[in-house]
């Protein structure tokens, strides 16, 4: 149980960092494309405002969003464990997608500004799939027992094939 809640975590985490890089980093490259000089130094001072900045409302939106979704998929895996790490990949990225949907069907307009162009949205669902896979990759010790990974090492055996000697 402890290791899925620290899963739970280092994805919350990866997301909401990988999802605010995407939203600062979309946001300055509209401001470049208006003409507005943006260097390195005000990439990183943005990025750094808006990590601090967004943990308010958007880190509880992910919160939310990957809860339902890993949740869900959990449910699915259980039963198709071959397709785990997958599973949790898509999870991650319909859960965003449908948090987003969501929202700008509720306010009659996607409160999450940056979502509003293909890029946008591109890189905040593409956080959640780095979400799915951070709880993959960390919870994957709890299916070391029984998982067909615990064979991989091992050369594989067939008792049904013989040589034939011809003479």
């Amino acid at each position: 149980m402890l290791i899925r809640i620290y899963g739970f975590l280092a994805a919350v985490s990866a997301t909401y960092t990988f999802a605010v890089i995407g939203y600062s980093q979309v946001n300055l490259l509209n401001l470049v494309d208006m003409g507005i000089a943006v260097d390195f130094a005000m990439r990183m001072q943005t990025l750094q405002h808006d990590l601090v900045g967004m943990l308010d409302l958007f880190l509880p939106i992910i919160i939310v969003a990957l809860l339902l979704a890993f949740s869900f998929a959990a449910l699915i895996i259980s039963r198709m464990p071959h397709l785990r790490t997958v599973g949790y990949v898509l999870a991650g990225t319909m859960g965003i997608y449908a948090v987003i949907v969501s929202l700008g069907l509720m306010m009659g307009t996607n409160p999450i500004a940056v979502t509003r162009s293909a890029g946008g949205l591109l890189s905040q669902v593409a956080a959640g799939a780095v979400g799915g896979l951070v709880f993959a990759v960390v919870t994957a010790k709890l299916n070391s027992k029984g998982n067909p990974k615990d064979n991989q090492n091992k050369a594989p055996t067939n008792s049904t094939q013989q040589s034939v000697s011809r003479d």
